[in-house]
C-alpha cells in the first residue's frame, strides 16, 4: 500500500529534519512538506487517494491557517468520508489544554512535542500502519 506523509509546519529546518528521519525509516515514503495549513488544506484534497494511507504531521503554532483552523476544515471536508487518513501534532507547546483540545478531534492519533526523536518516528509510520 502506498504511504503519504505530509507535514505541516512554518519552520524549514524542522521540515528538513523529520524528512530526512522519516526517509532513513521507510525510503519508500511520498513526503509533502507545507510551511502553513492553508496551503496544506489546498493541496491536501488532490493528495488523497484510495488505497493509499495518508499520515499528517501538523504543527499547530504557525501564520496564515494555524493547526486548530487546519483541523476544522479537515473535519469539515471528510464529514462522512472514509479516507486513510492520520493525523500526528507536533508542538513545542506543553500547554495540557492544547493537548486535551487535540482529543475532540477524531483525526488526531496522538500528540508529541518537538523535538521528535527516532522512536517518535518510528512509531508514527507504524501507528499509521496499525491505524488503517
Amino acid at each position: 500500500m502506498n504511504k503519504t506523509v505530509c507535514l505541516i509546519d512554518d519552520d524549514p529546518l524542522f521540515r528538513l529534519i523529520v524528512e530526512r528521519m522519516m526517509r532513513k525509516t521507510d525510503s519508500d515514503l511520498n513526503f509533502v512538506q507545507f510551511e502553513n495549513g492553508k496551503a496544506g488544506i489546498e493541496k491536501i484534497k488532490d493528495l488523497l487517494v484510495p488505497d493509499s494511507d495518508f499520515i499528517v504531521l501538523l504543527d499547530l503554532n504557525m501564520p496564515i491557517l494555524d493547526g486548530w483552523g487546519f483541523l476544522d476544515q479537515m473535519q469539515s471536508h471528510l464529514k462522512n468520508r472514509e479516507d486513510n487518513i492520520s493525523i500526528y501534532i507536533l508542538s513545542s507547546s506543553k500547554d495540557k489544554s492544547d493537548m486535551e483540545k487535540s482529543k475532540s478531534y477524531s483525526m488526531v492519533r496522538k500528540f508529541y512535542h518537538k523535538p521528535l526523536s527516532n522512536n517518535d518516528i518510528i512509531e508514527i509510520l507504524d501507528l499509521g500502519k496499525k491505524n488503517m
